[in-house]
């Protein structure tokens, strides 16, 4: 099942939030539904560059968070499952150790849109800045 499939998931094109509300070398949740069938994301920014993940450990399918909004975040553009430690690249999602190692975080692909973050179709995270 991809992110599109999730009952919660936002449809294409919806606005998630504005690029100024993600902190540099940081992230935000955005989370759309409550409860056990919530639909989440990690909205990671490096100046411009934007990356989206479904905020969804492979490890045991819990969020990467304890708390909304706070990540265990680590030198190198890289973050930690709060609940099983294991840690992956913002940059591309993959896990480098713990106990999903081998596995990565779903993708979403993202676009900025007039300072504005947009869900795209799904695949490769990647900005797109549309107007340039």
């Amino acid at each position: 099942m991809g992110w599109h499939d999730h009952p919660h998931a936002p449809p294409i094109g919806s606005v998630l939030c504005s690029l100024a509300s993600i902190p540099q070398h940081g992230c935000k949740e955005i989370s759309y539904g409550s409860g056990d069938s919530r639909f989440g994301l990690i909205l990671f920014r490096r100046n411009d560059d934007i990356r989206a993940y479904v905020n969804c450990c492979p490890h045991f399918s819990v969020p990467l968070n304890a708390h909304p909004d706070e990540f265990l975040l680590l030198p190198d553009d890289r973050i930690m499952c709060a609940w099983h430690c294991s840690v992956f690249r913002l940059t591309d999602g993959a896990c480098e150790q713990g106990p999903s190692t081998g596995l990565g975080l779903d993708a979403v692909q993202v676009s900025l849109v007039g300072g504005n973050v947009v869900i795209g179709r799904s695949g490769a995270p990647s900005l797109s800045v549309e107007g340039a």
